[in-house]
């Protein structure tokens, strides 16, 4: 059995994936929830009496009730390097931290945040080129080898739990929300950078106004020359539009103009919109 949310539930989730074509090939009982605590959610995994429950990509934390209920437990999984941070939004947050390596992690789940018995964690490299599009998929890809391999073991009788060590946790990261991602070009250019890379799919995008219109930034790439301007668009060619920074540049490349379509930026800005601002 799948439980998934309900698809009401979109607009609150960056990340949120519709499981009906994957459950419907397989003929798994798919039921869509508001909140999986309800009561009436308690009681069906009740009688069903489960062995083990995977909570994947899942952001409400699980009453003991629930917790309780499979004989062997129920598995998280985590994007960090546990226990070093916990909490929201670690796509994003590994990126604005500037973390160089991650891990995914593998736990058994307990009433607080991301604090049981690891399972299992492998580390990957996060670098200056990745943003939260590629690191999404680099612990997609990861997470189905863990997977197989562990539910394996755990089957064998030979699943692990240890214990997370406290004295190695460092932060807790909060939830992030969309007005999180609003540019400020008086920042420096390799910070705005971090903040495009860090903001864009799965996620709301990092964005600017240029007159009344909202443009949401996609891609971009620091250009680490003398800035003439903050917010001032300075170029516009094939490669991009360049806009200035409190510190060098970024050259805009695929933006989006009021939730539209996304599009090369140099397709929606001209050359007479050259020393205009944005902000």
């Amino acid at each position: 059995m799948v439980f998934s949310y309900d698809k009401s539930k979109q607009k609150f989730y960056s990340d949120f994936a519709s499981l009906d074509d994957l459950t419907k090939k397989y003929k798994i009982n798919h039921i869509k929830v508001q909140n999986i605590n309800e009561q009436k959610n308690i009681d069906m995994l009740r009688l069903i009496k489960p062995d083990l429950i995977l909570v994947m990509g899942w952001s409400q934390l699980l009453k003991k009730e629930i917790l309780s209920i499979p004989k062997i437990g129920v598995i998280g999984s985590h994007p960090t390097m546990l226990p070093k941070y916990r909490g929201r939004a670690p796509i994003p947050w590994t990126i604005i931290k500037k973390l160089k390596e991650s891990a995914l992690t593998f736990f058994y789940m307990k009433e607080g945040a991301d604090d049981g018995d690891i399972l299992d964690q492998r580390k990957f490299n996060v670098t200056i080129e990745d943003d939260a599009s590629s690191l999404y998929v680099k612990i997609t890809n990861l997470g189905k080898i863990m997977l197989l391999q562990n539910l394996k073991l755990i089957k064998q009788g030979q699943g692990k739990k240890t214990p997370q060590d406290e004295s190695k946790f460092i932060e807790f990261w909060p939830k992030r929300t969309p007005d999180d991602g609003k540019i400020d070009w008086s920042k420096k250019g390799e910070e705005i950078h971090t903040m495009i890379r860090a903001n864009t799919h799965p996620y709301p995008g990092a964005f600017s106004f240029f007159g009344k219109s909202k443009i949401k930034i996609w891609k971009g790439k620091f250009v680490n020359e003398s800035s003439i301007g903050e917010g001032r668009i300075t170029k516009i060619s094939k490669e991009g539009v360049m806009v200035g920074t409190g510190q060098g540049n970024i050259l805009l490349q695929v933006i989006s103009l009021n939730n539209g379509k996304e599009m090369l930026a140099n397709n929606i800005f001209f050359i007479d919109d050259v020393n205009k601002m944005l902000k």
